[in-house]
This record gives structure tokens, sequence and C-alpha cells, in this order.
């Protein structure tokens, strides 16, 4: 929903809630390049995606969102969390634009047919994946690779988590899927390609 459909008291909760999360977003990866927003005004529904480019400290470029946590299931549920997406830094030889049009078709899909944010939950392959790559699945887990501080954080008297969106193939999900988070990990652990690249084999 663009900004100016918001009640004011809407739109000062959005002002709050996006101070708190961006301010940490911005206090570990620097200042953002872009942003996008996803609005269904007739769902009441606003998500922010901010685009942190990969540093000379980091090497990482990073997708966040900003109000998805805010956003409420056919059910009545909110969605309660927010979503960071890490890649290598050429962002898998795709542009910025392509990845934030998955995103979007992923949030969208999440907030309509999930029933809730219980991790880990694996999406299996999909023809809307950036053409350029390989892991064309996706999996959604508790937030890895990052400061500690960024799993929960507190806006006001509410708890955010922030959750770990991963691009994986389909073999890794179907590993996830038959025989769990732990193969998995020892899978990713073994392979010598990065999580973070979503070019592996």
């Amino acid at each position: 929903m663009a900004l100016e459909q918001l009640s004011k008291e809407e739109r000062f909760s959005l002002d709050i809630r996006r101070t708190f999360l961006l301010g940490a977003y911005m206090n570990e990866w620097g200042v953002p390049e872009l942003r996008i927003i996803l609005s269904k005004p007739e769902r009441n529904i606003h998500v922010e995606i901010y685009y942190f480019p990969a540093t000379i400290q980091s090497g990482i470029a990073r997708f966040v969102t900003v109000g998805l946590s805010q956003a409420m299931r056919p059910s009545g549920e909110l969605v309660a969390a927010e979503w960071m997406l890490a890649l290598q830094p050429d962002l898998g030889g795709e542009e910025v634009g392509r990845v934030n049009t998955y995103l979007v078709d992923l949030i969208s899909h999440h907030i309509e047919n999930v029933p809730d944010s219980t991790v880990p939950r694996v999406m299996e392959s999909s023809e809307l994946a950036p053409a350029r790559w390989n892991a064309t699945a996706f999996l959604i887990d508790e937030l890895r690779g990052e400061k500690e501080s960024l799993e929960q954080i507190q806006v006001g008297h509410e708890t955010i988590a922030l959750l770990w969106a991963v691009p994986i193939t389909s073999f890794e999900a179907n590993l996830l899927l038959t025989k769990g988070l732990d193969e998995f990990d020892a899978w990713i652990e073994s392979s010598q390609y990065s999580i973070i690249n979503p070019c592996r084999p």
C-alpha cells in the first residue's frame, strides 16, 4: 500500500518499526543502496525490501525486509518475522531488480499460502527463480552467519525474528524434506561451494 493510503496511526507504526529494524541492519551492514516496496492495498500489506551491496569488509550482498512481520495472512495471523537473503557480490550473475522481483514473488506466496512462520520451511523448485541460478528452490530458517543481536530485534514491546532466506538446489530441497536439517547442514559443510552462491551445482 502506498504510504499516503495509510492512516496516521499506521504510518506512525511503520515509521517506528522501520527506525528500529533499519537501524539494526545499518549498524551491521552500512547504508542500503536501494529500496523497493511491495504493497497490497486491499490487504493492508506494506513490505519494504532494502538492498545492501557487498562491501570490502564483508564480501556479502544482502536483501532484507522491513514490514513483512506486520503482514497479515488470510487466516488473520501475522507473519511476525522479517527475511534476510545473503548472496555473493555478483548476485549469481543477476541484476538487483531481478533478485527483488523473485523476492517479491516469494514473499507474496508466503503471505498468501503458508500457514505460519515455523522454520525450517522448504519451498520446492520454481520457475520463478532467476534464470542464471541453479538454486531454484528456497529455504526459510533461523538466521545464521550474522551477529546474534540480529536474530531477535526488539521493537518497543515486540520481539521480531529475522529469518534466513536461502536459495537452495532441488537436490538440497529433497535432502531437507527427506532427511532433515542435520543432513542438509552436513552436505553444505562438506561442499566446496558457498551457500551464498546460488549458481552452485
